[in-house]
């Protein structure tokens, strides 16, 4: 097969895949609202140090505050994994989403490095998890012979996220002046999100060990 057969072919197959995926409610609706919450998250992570610096804080700080979530982060991944396990996967996911949505307000108001420090901890906590049950909850509900093309768009999600969050921050910080409207502005990605997700088919919200 030449270059371009195999590259027909490929396109071929991901708009087969696509238009199955359009038949499947449960999956897009998923994969819109994983792009809504996971877009939070990373926008989270990446504008961190930004967001303190604006508010005046210490830079040796805020990198403290770093290496605390990426210290608390795989223990509270095993630890949220188990919760899955016991609770399900979508209940699981529900409350890392809010945990997030808890920090974007907590971080509004905060005026003291301590509750960086907080923040950051609380986001170690649900970070790990939130993005392993996700992709744990994505792999129940889409075909299992076409695994490897579907797990394609869930990955072309992620890659697309933290795009609209920072466009959030920067245009409401621009308009009010403030960094912390700016990183409020992020709450709404987690409430479209939660609401998209909450519109999953519940017979989908089952534990990740069902038969156990």
């Amino acid at each position: 097969m030449t270059g371009a057969s195999a590259a027909k072919e490929g396109l071929r197959q991901v708009a087969a895949t696509f238009r199955q995926l359009r038949r499947l409610r449960s999956v897009w609706l998923f994969l819109l609202a994983y792009w809504f919450y996971i877009d939070g998250v990373y926008t989270i992570a990446r504008m961190a140090v930004d967001y303190g610096l604006a508010l005046g804080f210490d830079p040796k700080s805020l990198i403290v505050a770093l290496l605390i979530t990426q210290f608390v982060g795989f223990p509270a991944a095993l630890a949220f994994g188990y919760a899955g396990e016991h609770l399900g996967a979508k209940p699981a996911i529900f409350v890392a989403i809010a945990a997030y949505a808890g920090a974007t307000l907590w971080s509004y108001a905060m005026t003291e490095v301590w509750e960086f420090y907080a923040l950051a901890t609380a986001i170690g906590l649900v970070q790990g998890g939130a993005q392993s049950l996700s992709r744990s909850f994505y792999a129940r509900i889409i075909p299992r012979a076409q695994a490897g093309e579907f797990f394609g768009f869930y990955n072309m999600a992620g890659k697309f996220a933290a795009v609209l969050g920072p466009l959030l921050v920067g245009v409401a910080g621009a308009l009010t002046g403030s960094p912390r409207l700016g990183i409020l502005a992020v709450l709404l990605l987690f409430i479209v999100g939660a609401l998209l997700l909450f519109l999953v088919p519940d017979d989908h919200a089952r534990s990740l060990h069902p038969d156990g």
